[in-house]
């Protein structure tokens, strides 16, 4: 299902004896500064930031909601770009809160992860400080003059843990319209089976930079909201790299095209869309192998069945002509 494996390399870490060197000691702690503060559930430009759009804050509201909250801002606020409608360029609270002069649109729920504490993994070893300063630190001369024993040796994690994205793992777990309509029967595991598959959408035709008339998305939540005709409420799926929730009515009913995996293959590469692990997709088609082999067979016995009754006209036409 992966990638093909890699042999596993080596990393070699200096262990220093000796008490580190003034500058490193400031590099560390200009480090430490950078890290995020908390007031609660969130970060203290996050919880500003929201309370300053009167937004109550004593309850923890989801990374789905401030993410609406700000598309709205940007909105109001008309901070998206002139001529790259997909960035949006901060003004001066969005600056506070995410530290960019401009970001993409999309990619405004990611940002918000590392202002979340329950996303927090404190280690008091960690270094914030860039890769820059580090080259900068150890070329200097006193560096250059001092012999830095090797000692440690740390296994980099393989590349090979990635999954490929190609057509024979995604049809692991694709979900098209009618078998996501039958997962929704049991409303008890539905939002378990279907987030993290991916489904077929209508490309937007104002994205000209969409060659393919359909697009795969990854489901990465759901959403309800008060239905219409004779149900009292829907469900939308929140899907990946999409501004709107989409209608598990407009869903695609056919197969993929390998262009289109091919289409995604390029938006993970280039980090629009987050790229799933070999566990991660192998156990949600585990989850969902009965219900897509299940629904498979249907459609098939259904198909057999008109061929069938296709050959009995046929034949009976040929031994009874009119």
């Amino acid at each position: 299902m992966g990638s093909k494996a890699d042999q596993e390399s080596f990393l070699w870490v200096p262990e220093y004896d000796e008490p580190l060197s003034p500058q490193l000691t400031n590099l560390k702690r200009r480090g430490r500064s950078k890290k995020v503060k908390f007031d609660g559930w969130g970060s203290i430009p996050l919880i500003e930031f929201l309370q300053s759009l009167g937004k109550d804050t004593t309850q923890q509201i989801s990374r789905y909601d401030v993410t609406d909250i700000i598309n709205k801002y940007v909105n109001e606020n008309k901070l998206v770009h002139s001529v790259k409608k997909k960035r949006v360029v901060s003004d001066e609270r969005l600056l506070s809160l995410f530290g960019k002069k401009s970001f993409l649109r999309i990619k405004i729920y990611d940002l918000l992860e590392a202002h979340y504490a329950e996303n927090q993994f404190d280690s008091d070893d960690d270094f914030f400080f860039s890769s820059d300063e580090e080259n900068n630190l150890f070329s200097s001369e006193n560096q250059k003059s001092r012999k830095v024993p090797l000692k440690k040796l740390c296994l980099e994690t393989p590349k090979s843990c990635w999954a490929a994205i190609v057509p024979d793992n995604i049809k692991l777990v694709y979900l098209k319209r009618s078998l996501v309509q039958d997962l929704l029967k049991d409303s008890e595991t539905f939002e378990c089976k279907v987030v993290g598959s991916f489904v077929r959408v209508k490309s937007d035709p104002n994205d000209y930079l969409q060659k393919n008339s359909h697009q795969l998305l990854q489901v990465i939540g759901t959403k309800k909201v008060p239905g219409t005709e004779d149900k009292s409420t829907e469900i939308l799926l929140k899907v990946s790299n999409f501004v709107r929730d989409i209608r598990i009515a407009t869903l695609s009913d056919d197969n993929f095209s390998e262009e289109e995996c091919e289409d995604l293959r390029q938006r993970v590469k280039d980090g629009l869309l987050k790229r799933p692990t070999v566990v991660e997709l192998q156990e949600k088609a585990q989850i969902l192998h009965e219900d897509i082999t299940k629904h498979w067979l249907v459609r098939e016995l259904a198909l057999l069945q008109k061929l069938i009754d296709r050959a009995n006209v046929k034949g009976w036409r040929k031994e009874y002509p009119q």
